[in-house]
């Protein structure tokens, strides 16, 4: 073809037409220029195309693990209910003076409990290798960032402030533990057996109290659980919370996976 086009324009210049040969050669010119345009614009489409697919895979591997998040919500948000029906449960039992029986030790080991998120983050450290700008949607975009690096770390630095605040109350605690393991059919019918609890019954996690009269008396250890009571419960709706998020980023990708 270039030998075509270099013979015509040999022939032109050889019989001194050399207007013909101007507009002969601009349109050459001109042809040389679309085809580079048609060139760019494949190239073009090919990468956009690439980085859709890309962007499929993100979504839909950031989906997978939101999935995953929402069983340890799940399990987090029980442990936290049960750890705040049993600070209450115990606190009613010890200022009413009751005789001990094995369904109060169920609720005095759930005070050493506590939840730990634990979310899947391969999703969203690939986006974060190819780039935030690949996610099309602005709204998407910004749900991911927020979850990811707001209200995800939010919640971990308060479940870790708990967690400390629990580990510096052993010292209080542990001389009521006794070690007798109790019967699973004692177990309170208010405490909900689900994710993690079970995990606990099936390891014999709770024990039975020791020095229980004097449990009763320790004034100090009842402040305490007061105190515990009502952290978990800000904590159980902080995960609700969240958990609702993930619910609603969720529906978001379903929809634009949909739509793609």
């Amino acid at each position: 073809m270039i030998q075509f086009f270099r013979k015509i324009r040999f022939n032109l210049m050889e019989k001194n037409k050399t207007g013909k040969y101007l507009k002969y050669a601009f349109g050459e010119i001109v042809l040389v220029v679309i085809g580079i345009l048609i060139a760019l614009q494949i190239n073009n489409w090919n990468e956009l195309n690439k980085e859709r697919a890309s962007e499929k895979i993100i979504l839909n591997e950031i989906r997978d693990n939101l999935k995953f998040d929402l069983k340890d919500f799940e399990s987090n948000i029980a442990n936290l209910q049960n750890k705040a029906i049993s600070s209450k449960s115990m606190l009613k039992t010890l200022e009413s003076n009751s005789d001990y029986n094995d369904s109060i030790g169920y609720f005095f080991f759930y005070l050493k409990t506590y939840p730990h998120f634990s979310n899947k983050s391969n999703g969203y450290n690939l986006l974060q290798s190819k780039g935030l700008d690949i996610i099309q949607n602005d709204s998407i975009r910004k749900s991911i960032t927020d979850l990811y690096e707001d209200r995800y770390q939010y919640l971990k630095t308060y479940e870790k402030e708990r967690i400390d605040y629990n580990n510096s109350l052993e010292n209080k605690v542990s001389p009521y533990y006794g070690t007798r393991t109790l019967p699973k059919d004692k177990m309170p019918n208010e405490l909900i057996i689900k994710g993690s609890v079970k995990t606990l019954l099936e390891f014999g996690f709770f024990r039975n109290i020791k020095n229980y009269d004097l449990l009763k008396k320790d004034f100090e250890l009842h402040g305490i659980i007061k105190d515990i009571e009502t952290w978990a419960t800000i904590l159980g709706a902080t995960h609700n919370s969240v958990k609702n998020d993930v619910l609603e980023l969720i529906k978001q990708i379903d929809t634009e996976l949909e739509i793609n």
